[in-house]
C-alpha cells in the first residue's frame, strides 16, 4: 500500500533474510532466527536498524515507511535522522497463520507452533513494547480490501502530516 502511494518502503527482515542468503545460501527460519538474533547479539540492539538507515540515506525520500521493527532501541535508532510515527498492525495469530500460509515465502513458519515460537522470540527482542506504545493502530481483522482502505487513510495522513512539516526527513 505505501509503495502504492510513492513511499519508499524499507524492511528490516529484508536486510536479515539478504546477510542469511549470503551467509548460507538458502533461507530457513531457524537460520533467518539465529542470524537476526546473531547480528543483534554481536553488534548491539540498533544493529539491524543501521543497516537499513544506511540503505536509506543512499536514497531520496522525504517520508518513508519502515517494515519490520522489533525494538524501542531501533525506533530510537531511526529518530536520529528525522520524526518517527510508529504505526502497528494487529492481527490475531490465527488470521496472521493462515496469511503467511496462503504467502508462502521461503522461510515463513510451517506450522501454527513455530510461527508462536518465532512470535515469542520476537517479542523476547521488545516487540510488544514497540506495539503497545505505538503511536498508531491498525487492527487487521477483516477482509483485505478493508485492511488496504484503513492503510491508506492512515499512510495519506502520515505522510500528509510530516511532508506539510518541513521539519527534514520524516
Amino acid at each position: 500500500m505505501a509503495r502504492g502511494l510513492g513511499l519508499k518502503v524499507y524492511s528490516m527482515g529484508d536486510v536479515v533474510r539478504e546477510e542469511v542468503l549470503r551467509e548460507k545460501g538458502t533461507l530457513s527460519w531457524e537460520e533467518v532466527k539465529k542470524v537476526m538474533f546473531e547480528i543483534r547479539e554481536r553488534e548491539g540492539p540498533r544493529a539491524v536498524a543501521k543497516r537499513v538507515l544506511k540503505a536509506m540515506m543512499r536514497e531520496d525520500w522525504n517520508v518513508a515507511v519502515v517494515e519490520g521493527v522489533r525494538s524501542l532501541e531501533e525506533i530510537e535508532e531511526f529518530k536520529t535522522v528525522g520524526e518517527v510515527t510508529v504505526l502497528a498492525i494487529h492481527s490475531s495469530p490465527t488470521d496472521r497463520y493462515e496469511r503467511l500460509r496462503k504467502r508462502g515465502r521461503e522461510g515463513d513458519p510451517k506450522s501454527f507452533e513455530e510461527m508462536m515460537e518465532r512470535d515469542l522470540k520476537e517479542l523476547s527482542l521488545g516487540l510488544g513494547n514497540v506495539i503497545a506504545l505505538a503511536d498508531r493502530m491498525i487492527v487487521n481483522d477483516s477482509t483485505l480490501e478493508s485492511f488496504k482502505e484503513k492503510a491508506k487513510e492512515v499512510l495519506l495522513r502520515l505522510a500528509w502530516g510530516c511532508a506539510s512539516e518541513d521539519s527534514g526527513r520524516s
